[in-house]
């Protein structure tokens, strides 16, 4: 991953791939979203509705609502003006920290290629001069 800061324009750049990452995940769960519509209606007989239509109807459920949140919660802005970003957030995931930029339009930027502490501090280092609250 990389972050360049660029001074002219008060506004951080970020390659690290995320956008065809999310592009993909949201694909597959509109997908599966159509998928679990179509499968019980057209190839499900009667006496397996009952209960195999009942799992589809809650795949289809939980892809729609993973598919909601994706939207309405995560940005893959790879261009992000300073004053856009409220704070760099960290948290423990599975034993494992976790970046991201929180955005003044309440969305989340996942920072995901920290890999090695020499990234993360650098990342730290990154944010603190140019002035974002780090959380």
């Amino acid at each position: 991953m990389k972050i360049q800061f660029d001074e002219k324009e008060k506004s951080i750049e970020i390659k690290d791939g995320l956008k065809t990452q999310y592009l993909l995940i949201k694909m597959m769960l509109f997908i599966t979203f159509i998928n679990s519509i179509l499968f019980p209606v057209f190839i499900l007989d009667k006496k397996q509705l009952e209960w195999l239509g009942f799992i589809w109807i809650l795949l289809g459920l939980g892809s729609m609502i993973m598919l909601i949140y994706q939207v309405m919660t995560k940005s893959t802005s790879e261009k992000l003006n300073l004053s856009e970003i409220s704070s760099l957030t960290e948290k423990q995931v599975f034993g494992r920290t976790r970046f991201s930029l929180k955005l003044k339009n309440g969305k989340l930027r996942d920072l995901m290629e920290m890999k090695n502490e020499s990234d993360i501090i650098e990342t730290k280092e990154l944010f603190k001069n140019i002035g974002i609250k780090i959380s």
